[in-house]
């Protein structure tokens, strides 16, 4: 057998390779067939081996440096793993069938049995419109934004102190990026791909997109979605060929991940594609595992995802729902966002489900069909990653400190929990399991609840904001816009009322110039997270279900005021080891300031103050 005119023996693992392969590669895959990805291990004094010239550095990211080897010569250094850029299909073979994407059978009584026929005399939907079957309404981009609690048309985020900082870039990749002219805030530099020396350019773009065309790709669709929700932000757009059954798809992936993090600098990475057939071979979770340690400055760049289609997503059985544990959706270092509809059920088309459940899923949004005028339409998870991802955009425009890890904390502890099933009669696959919420917080289908963009902002700004989110009540029936604006009143209070009082008072000056410093330390304090949501929950009932003239003098004994002041005695022990980019002398000095005012000040002045601050029906001025 012979291969771009090189001959294999039987051995060798091309040869081999082409065997176990159950369906013919294409040409552009054979032209890869005789290459490997190879991971060189560090000498024995640590530093890293010289490499053979015949080796051409992949794009990394992170420690791991990576190499495309040609095949014969991936034996010449020792090396943390070698890999075909080509390989046998992700899951289990099945005679006739292929390689199957799901290894297990987690499916319930019924099975998706495909897209529904159209009625005779379904007029054809237009050629930007994901539509499956009969049309349906579409949204307009302010309803999608009062979804998410975000006013329109709104401004672009503020650091937690008020000044204005650095654009955050979001990078997007997809395998449609034409039309990208219509973008406000694309930085064009990001189209441009350097081809290796070698002739192995990864991702395989030959050109890049072109600019101007009637209708916008897919890619240029999620990014509009991602400025609708945060306007400002710089964006970057990494095309990668359309190769959805291929293992040269991820190594695609692969290389677009790290050009965006790794050179282009993305702070947030949109990937808003998913395929059942993906595997994730070593070197694409090497690089993930880079783009979670070295992104951002070593705080981690954050990696949305969406679930995908159950079409795409084949076991043996037939279509299935369930995320498979080796899928990319499924790495931890990326988020994975499901469907829902507006009011927050489970994502049916024409009562049929569309999206991927699982373990893995992290969050869940809007998955309506939306009209982004002179752009084009999105719907299902695609579009849900992408309002994601322009939260998380605004997220770190607000609080850039933050590590990756704690942002996601702030984005599931300010998910609005609603039923995963607005009409729970509902027929169809899944219609009848994976409700239930586990003790954790998580559901199989909508993750930790529905994104809530403004709430996740407000939590990242202020500690107090998010002790309120996070302790709100789940809703019993799909939550409206309307309910969840109720839900989120007490945080926006709290914000504006910092504001306006602030230039009157030097201790709220201070704390707006502290606060965000203090966000991190209650994610990693247990002791203070506890404390703080105690006086949230206290709090929230007394706005919920207390007096309808409360407070009023002698009806505090002063619980209120001694939970206050025990919140700050945790503050100055949690400031004692607070890590080195916290002010802590600064931050002191004003917790002993205000920690002497309290104990002066009568309990009910500070009940009064709190009524006021966060918007109580019965708060009083005062």
């Amino acid at each position: 057998m012979s291969l771009r005119g090189r001959a294999y023996p039987r051995q060798h693992r091309g040869y081999q390779l082409l065997r176990q392969l159950d369906v013919v590669p294409s040409r552009d895959e054979l032209s890869y067939l005789d290459f490997s990805i190879v991971s060189p291990l560090p000498g024995a004094d640590g530093r890293p081996l010289s490499v053979p010239a015949s080796w051409v550095p992949f794009p990394s990211v992170g420690q791991e440096r990576l190499y495309v080897s040609p095949s014969v010569d991936e034996g010449a250094l020792p090396a943390r793993f070698i890999q075909p850029l080509v390989c046998r299909g992700r899951g289990h073979p099945t005679p006739g069938v292929g390689y199957i994407g799901v290894d297990s059978r987690v499916w319930m009584d019924e099975r998706y049995t495909g897209e529904p026929t159209p009625l005779p005399g379904t007029p054809s939907p237009e050629l930007e419109q994901p539509e499956i079957g009969l049309p349906r309404p579409r949204l307009s981009v302010e309803a999608l934004l009062h979804g998410l609690g975000l006013p329109s048309p709104h401004l672009a985020a503020r650091h937690w102190d008020g000044h204005e900082g650095a654009p955050v870039r979001v990078a997007v990749i997809d395998t449609d990026c034409g039309g990208w002219d219509v973008l406000r805030g694309l930085d064009e530099t990001s189209l441009l791909h350097a081809a290796s020396e070698q002739g192995l350019g990864f991702p395989r773009s030959p050109h890049p997109p072109e600019p101007s065309r009637t209708v916008a790709g897919h890619g240029v669709v999620m990014a509009a979605a991602v400025e609708a929700v945060a306007p400002g932000v710089r964006l970057g757009l990494f095309e990668i060929p359309l190769a959805h059954d291929s293992f040269l798809h991820v190594t695609d992936l692969a290389a677009a991940l790290a050009r965006a993090v790794g050179e282009w600098g993305a702070d947030v990475v949109l990937v808003a594609m998913a395929h059942g057939s993906w595997g994730v071979p070593a070197h694409l979770r090497a690089i993930l595992r880079g783009c979670a340690r070295s992104g951002r400055g070593g705080r981690g760049a954050l990696i949305v995802c969406c679930t995908g289609r159950i079409d795409q997503n084949r076991d043996v059985h037939g279509d299935s729902a369930v995320l498979a544990s080796d899928d990319f959706n499924a790495q931890p270092w990326v988020i994975p966002v499901a469907a829902c509809g507006l009011g927050g059920g489970w994502y049916r088309l024409h009562g049929t489900p569309l999206g991927r459940l699982g373990p893995s899923v992290e969050l869940c949004a809007p998955g309506e069909l939306v009209t982004f005028p002179a752009i084009g339409a999105a719907d299902d998870s695609s579009l849900a990653a992408a309002l994601v991802a322009g939260t998380a955009a605004r997220m770190v425009a607000t609080h850039p400190e933050l590590r990756l890890a704690e942002l996601r904390q702030l984005l599931r502890a300010t998910a609005v929990k609603t039923p995963p099933e607005e009409a729970p009669s509902a027929p169809g696959l899944e219609a009848r399991h994976f409700n239930d919420w586990d003790q954790g917080g998580h559901n199989f289908k909508l993750g930790h609840g529905r994104l809530d963009a403004l709430g996740a902002c407000l939590a990242a700004a202020d500690p107090f904001c998010f002790a309120l989110l996070a302790t709100r009540a789940p809703l019993s029936v799909p939550g409206s816009p309307a309910e969840v604006e109720m839900e989120q009143e007490a945080a926006r209070s709290w914000e504006a009322a910092l504001w306006s009082s602030a230039p009157h008072e030097p201790l709220l000056r201070r704390y707006l110039s502290l606060r965000g410093c203090f966000v991190p330390l209650v994610l990693r304090d247990s002791p203070l997270k506890d404390a703080l949501f105690w006086l949230a929950r206290h709090l929230r009932a007394l706005r919920r279900h207390g007096l309808a003239t409360w407070p009023v003098d002698e009806t505090d004994h002063g619980a209120l005021k001694d939970r206050c002041l025990h919140v700050l005695e945790l503050l100055g022990e949690a400031l004692e080891q607070s890590p080195p980019e916290v002010p802590a002398s600064e931050a002191s000095r004003w917790l002993y300031t205000l920690m002497r005012r309290l104990e002066a000040t009568p309990s009910q002045t500070i009940a009064r103050f709190l009524a006021k601050a966060l918007a109580f029906p019965s708060g009083t001025s005062g």
